[in-house]
């Protein structure tokens, strides 16, 4: 009977004694998960802190670049007021789009003889890919009208390289200049947009470094530039800018909006033109144009003539674009210089598929340059206006350069 009471008591104690441990080890366990939940709930917010301060002083640093950016770019209209006044002339805001950017003070100058040129034009088929252009395979880039004529809407990642004969080849002179459109709404993600010296998927990029554009910075190896970002237009649509490129042996110059961003001297020899770049927000494209020998618009008429595929008609802002002062105020001060000269202006229009509505615009765009140049003090009998007509654009048509060409010729 002894024994079996040891055994009862020796049992109880370890029955009691593994009890006892089961309940340590979920107090444990509880404690753990109690302190752990604590340590995290601390941890976070302290991360939560240190993103929030963090954020402020991200906060601050932009506010500071962009506000040291902006008295750069007021010293430096400043300086061109000063050295550029004898080149400003008066721009009449109901005949032209000013955008907030002082065109006139034009120092891009396009190549005389084209290359490449693509609107896009009207022949072109909404939602499909455009023709005139290598993309990337099972890329979103297709043609879309928009706004106010047909163009590129491109997402995603991808790539455009003009179609020209033997794109393998180096197609490009010592001497060139590139220009299109694009409205590329600020993102957080956006990444930069790259203008590359060479054909992707058709040419090497051996020796080649892109010209970059982010947000409001363009930026070439280690130069880089700040541009004004422009606000919303009257109708809510983000604005749309012009990039501009000229290279003339080894000499690059980078313009937006005609204003010069970049200078820079580079040992290279450029094989071809291409752009590629990561849309997470669509970006948008037109009005391309590749070409060469660089000569000024002075130059140009005091030999006879001069051709610009740069002055557009905007229907809905009743307006020619901005850009067109870029080429009539260098037009307006030789007349005014010289009231002996007289020009003939052939004008065409061909934004519409229609041709009721090509003629009727076409002729509001005529009247329009007419009374621009007017505007800027030219005398109405030194110039004579005329609407050409529109052309019908067609896959390989050597026409389709005309579509919104105007011609200056010295009578």
């Amino acid at each position: 009977m002894y024994k079996y009471f040891v055994i009862t008591i020796i049992m109880a104690f370890a029955v009691n004694t593994y009890g006892q441990f089961g309940i340590q080890n979920r107090i444990k366990r509880k404690t753990e998960a109690h302190f752990k939940k604590k340590g995290e709930e601390q941890a976070q917010k302290g991360i939560d802190a240190g993103i929030d301060a963090g954020l402020r002083e991200a906060d601050k640093g932009i506010e500071a670049g962009l506000n040291e950016a902006d008295k750069g770019l007021q010293k430096f209209d400043d300086w061109a007021e000063e050295e550029f006044a004898d080149e400003i002339v008066f721009v009449d805001e109901n005949l032209i789009d000013a955008d907030h950017i002082q065109w006139q003070r034009l120092r891009f100058v396009s190549g005389k003889d084209l290359i490449f040129f693509d609107k896009p034009f009207n022949f072109e088929k909404d939602n499909k890919a455009p023709s005139n252009w290598f993309i990337k395979k099972r890329s979103s880039t297709e043609i879309s009208e928009f706004d106010q004529g047909k163009m590129i809407i491109a997402a995603g990642e991808g790539f455009l390289a003009p179609k020209v004969p033997n794109p393998e080849a180096d197609y490009l002179p010592s001497n060139f200049t590139f220009e299109f459109d694009f409205m590329m709404p600020i993102s957080p993600f956006s990444k930069p947009m790259n203008i590359n010296f060479y054909a992707k998927d058709k040419q090497s990029r051996k020796g080649f470094w892109p010209i970059k554009i982010n947000k409001n910075m363009v930026t070439y190896k280690d130069s880089s530039a700040h541009y004004p970002v422009l606000y919303l237009d009257e109708n809510g649509m983000d604005n749309w800018y012009r990039f501009s490129v000229s290279f003339d042996n080894g000499l690059i110059k980078i313009y937006l909006n005609e204003r010069l961003m970049i200078t820079y001297q580079d040992e290279i020899e450029p094989t071809g033109i291409s752009i590629d770049y990561m849309a997470y927000t669509p970006i948008f494209f037109k009005n391309f144009i590749l070409a060469t020998n660089s000569q000024s618009i002075e130059d140009q008429l005091a030999s006879g003539s001069y051709t610009s595929y740069n002055i557009d008609y905007i229907i809905y802002k009743e307006r020619l674009t901005g850009r067109s002062i870029s080429v009539l105020a260098p037009i307006a001060n030789m007349l005014k210089d010289d009231p002996s000269m007289k020009l003939d202006i052939d004008v065409y229009f061909s934004q519409s598929d229609k041709k009721k509505e090509n003629k009727k615009f076409g002729q509001v765009k005529t009247d329009a340059i007419k009374q621009a140049l007017v505007s800027m003090g030219v005398l109405e009998n030194q110039i004579s206006t005329n609407f050409k007509g529109s052309i019908e654009s067609t896959a390989g048509n050597e026409d389709n350069k005309k579509s919104e060409m105007v011609v200056f010729r010295k009578k």
